[in-house]
């Protein structure tokens, strides 16, 4: 075998970026600007936030819940490249322990 028909070969054509993992991927790049801006502006108010911030957090929450529905359903997708949605699967999960023991802590 020639080495141009090697390189062919090993093309893997049809492979696309899935839609759904870049959602998902967007969402955790989201949460993660949400808790680091709520940290600041937690601190800076000496811990006195208020509502507003806890509304935000549930906010955030919430999209890591859909974040990583999306990317699981990303996963079952054929023929796609899997970095991404692996990578905002394993984002959103941490994002949502990170809120789980926020919300337990109560902080």
């Amino acid at each position: 075998m020639k080495r141009e028909d090697k390189k062919k070969a090993l093309h893997f054509k049809g492979r696309r970026q899935s839609i759904r993992g870049l959602a998902a991927m967007l969402l955790a790049v989201a949460e993660i600007a949400g808790i680091l801006s709520m940290t600041v502006i937690s601190s800076k108010t000496a811990g006195n936030g208020g509502n507003v911030l806890g509304a935000v957090g549930l906010l955030l929450f919430t999209a890591a819940i859909a974040g990583l529905v999306l990317a699981v359903r990303s996963l079952k997708e054929q023929d796609i490249y899997f970095v991404v949605p692996v990578a905002a699967a394993v984002l959103n999960g941490v994002m949502i322990i990170i809120y789980l023991c926020l919300y337990i802590v109560g902080i």
